[in-house]
This record gives C-alpha cells, structure tokens and sequence, in this order.
C-alpha cells in the first residue's frame, strides 16, 4: 500500500515537472491540465496551488487564479510569491486595501522582494495616497540596490499629480537599471507628450515600438504623439494596424472617429463611434460626440434618443464631467438643433464649472439658458463671458436680443451700438439693430396714439 502511495505521489511529482515545461513553452491549458491532474492525487501542496494560479493568470483566468493564490495561502502562509500573487490579484479587482495587506505579510517574510514595494506604491497612488506612495518608496531604498519597478510606479504616482519633470526623472532611472522594460518606456513617452516634448516623447516611443511591435498601448501612444506633431496620416495608420490586430479595440476606434470628426468626415466618424457604442462601451463623452455627428448630419430623430437616454431617462442625479470642453459644447449645440434646451444647460453647466474661462460654452450656455426660459441664469453667463471679452460680438447679440424680446430698447440699443463699435461688420447685430429700431419706431407710434387719444377724451371732456 505504501508502495502504491509513493507511485501516486511520484507520478503527481511528474505531473508538475512536466507542467512547468509545457508553460515555459507557451502551453498553459495543458500546463493547467497536468497541475490540476496532480493536485487531485495531492490537494493539499500549498505550492502546487501557486504553481497553477501562476499558469491561470497566465491564460487570463484571474478569479480562478486568485482562488488559487488564496489555497495556496491557506496551506502555506508564508509562501512569498503566493502573497505577492494575492496582491496582484487584488490589485486587479478593485481592493488595493487588500493588496496592501498582502504585501506587507510579503515584506516581513523577504525585506528583498521588490514587487512587495513596487504593489504598494501602485495600490497607494490608486488611493491617491501620494505621501504615503512616497514613504514606500523611500522605505525600498533602504533594503533594495536597484529597484526599478518602483521607480517605475512612482513615477506614475507623481505623473498623476502633474510633476512631469520629477516623473520623467524616475522612469529614465527605472529604463537605465532594467533595459528591457518596454512598458515603462511607454509610460515615458506618454509623460514626456504631456510635458510638452512630442519629438521626444516620439523617439522612445518607437523605441518601445520596436521592441514590443504588437503591443496596443505602445501603438496607441504612438498614434496619439503623431498627431501632436501634425502627422495624422500617419496616426491613423496605427490605429488601423492596432484593429487589424485587436478588431474590438475600442480605444483605437474611438481615435478614428476623432480623425474623422476634426477632418469634417462625418460619415466616416458616426461609422466609428456607432461601432464602438455597438462594442458595449457606455461612456458618455462617446455618446455625445456620436449625438454631435449624427446632429451635423441631420439625423436629429436618432441624436434626440440617444440624448434622452443619456439625461432624460436617467434616474442619476449627478452630471458627468469632462476634461475636454469641446464635447459637451458640441454636444450642447446638438441638443439645441433637436430642440432640447434643458439637456443643453445640464451639459454646459457641468462645462462651464470646470471650464470657467472658455467663452464658447459660456456664450452657448447663455443661449440655451435664454431658451429654456431662465433669463436669470442666460444674463449670469452672459457677464462672466463679457468679462472674459467686453466686445464679443455674439455676447452682446445674444444680450441685445434678450432685451428686444422683454421691451427693453434702450438696453437692446446699448448692447449693439457696443458690439458694432468693434464689430462694425457684423451680419448680426446689423440686422438686429434695424429690428430695434423698428420696434422703436413701433413704440414712438404707439406712445404718439396713446397721447392723441388722451386729448381727445380731454376735448370730448370739456365739450360735455
């Protein structure tokens, strides 16, 4: 019996030996096969469940892997890689609390792993607790020569808080102590287009590129530094390369229809942003822009449903923000062309908050508050856009024209003789003005009537 056991035991041994060799070379459902295969004979080697939440994660199976990690944990406690394997797996759904946890069981059990610091910088700066990333750091530098995965994750904690220059520093550092770390020269490129430096940025981009030639982020990094140095030609053909590899890429899709929006090719763009709504993304920007297209090109019906379902079938209360101003303007002028002037306000207000120096919105927000009837918000936007341009044309028609509408020619009167002053071409204030002065001519005529019937009831009077 105890002759068999030893069989058992060694043939589950053999098992796992030649599953290590079938994941080295690229074959992990058989590599996972053989594992599971293993542990049937032998449930409770704590390694043995590491070894196959390794191959899982591998194949992308990251519940399965974390359930796997977690065994392993249970019968080995202090299984180093196990732990940092937790931590990862955490990491990846969502509770850097738990990562954070793990990794410091890690650092008490290997003061040496770097991936222990390197986890938490990450889980910190998701947390967007920068001092204490920054404590972590430095704590690394006390048991670690070189380390450069934390360079690497702390230099996307500061990059995230704007300071490029400390950024670039650290992730430079990071690609001098590990050279073959393509994806932080990613991430470097991406730092050094945001600071400004596109030619640069675009150098260790193709360096990165050339590296990793199937990789999507790279390629979609690149795509977006050419078009920062003007050459869109040449960014589409990256994101054309980045579909043909990956057809469900939305991102790549989504810079498509960019290209194709900016370039007046309309078609073109609600093609690529009906895909990627098709695809299942729900981000608002991306609907508000397919809304803009399907506007310019006067499907209003369909722009008008999507922007029911976007705000007026929505239970949320709360507005989305957006860091470029140039989708809920265009999204606005889409929904005052479907005569929907309350959708225009909700976008634009959110606009207007966190764009509060950017006249177009202010000056459209004017214009659909005047259409939703709420005059007091209409002459708000319109002063803060005045103060930003005292002699903006449309500013002041706009002004001129809310004055006409309530009686008030002389405000009406003020309001265009300012803007022709600087304007003096102006199609739209000309032509306003003669309106004006035809109800001004309209009021002389009616005041004329009202006195002349006054003295001749007095006349009437005073011959009775």
């Amino acid at each position: 019996m105890e002759h068999d056991e030893n069989n058992e035991w060694l043939a589950a041994q053999a098992r796992v030996d030649r599953a290590r060799g079938l994941f080295q070379s690229g074959k992990l459902e058989e590599a996972a096969t053989e594992i599971r295969r293993a542990l049937a004979t032998d449930p409770e080697r704590g390694d043995w469940h590491h070894n196959l939440a390794v191959t899982l994660d591998a194949l992308g199976r990251h519940a399965e892997a974390m359930a796997s990690y977690e065994r392993a944990l249970e019968l080995v406690p202090n299984h180093a890689h196990a732990l940092i394997g937790a931590a990862q797996g955490s990491l990846r759904s969502g509770k850097p609390d738990a990562c954070i946890k793990y990794c410091e069981r890690a650092v008490r059990i290997d003061s040496s792993m770097e991936p222990a610091y390197s986890l938490r910088i990450m889980a910190l700066g998701m947390q967007r607790k920068h001092e204490d990333a920054e404590s972590v750091y430095f704590l690394a530098q006390q048991y670690l020569k070189e380390m450069p995965l934390c360079l690497a994750e702390m230099a996307t904690v500061l990059a995230n808080q704007g300071k490029y220059d400390r950024a670039i520093w650290c992730y430079r550092e990071s690609i001098a102590q590990s050279p073959k770390l393509s994806t932080v020269k990613t991430r470097l490129g991406i730092v050094l287009l945001k600071s400004g430096q596109p030619e640069t940025a675009h150098q260790v981009l193709l360096q990165a590129f050339r590296e990793q030639p199937g990789d999507s982020a790279t390629m979609l990094a690149l795509g977006t530094t050419l078009e920062a140095l003007g050459r869109t030609a040449e960014a589409q053909e990256k994101y054309h390369h980045i579909i043909e590899l990956e057809p469900a890429n939305s991102i790549a899709h989504i810079r498509l229809g960019d290209l194709a929006l900016r370039a007046g090719r309309l078609e073109e763009a609600r093609a690529a942003y009906t895909l990627v709504v098709s695809l299942g993304v729900r981000d608002v920007p991306i609907r508000l822009r397919l809304v803009e297209v399907l506007a310019r090109l006067g499907m209003r019906s369909e722009a008008k449903r999507h922007l029911e379902e976007l705000f007026l079938r929505r239970s949320e209360s709360t507005e989305p923000t957006f860091t470029d101003a140039s989708i809920p303007f265009g999204a606005a002028g889409a929904a005052l062309d479907c005569g929907t002037p309350e959708v225009a306000v909700r976008l634009l207000r959110t606009a207007a908050a966190t764009h509060p120096k950017d006249i177009r919105v202010l000056r459209r927000l004017a214009r659909a508050a005047f259409e939703c009837g709420d005059r007091k918000l209409a002459q708000q936007s319109a002063r803060r856009a005045l103060r930003l341009n005292r002699h903006c044309p449309e500013t002041l028609h706009n002004v001129a024209l809310d004055a006409l509408r309530h009686g008030e020619l002389h405000r009406a009167a003020a309001a265009i003789r300012r803007g022709l002053l600087h304007a003096p071409s102006d199609e739209g204030l000309r032509k306003l003005r003669l309106q004006v002065i035809a109800a001004g001519a309209v009021e002389v005529a009616r005041t004329v009537r009202t006195r002349i019937a006054t003295i001749a009831g007095r006349i009437r009077w005073l011959r009775w």
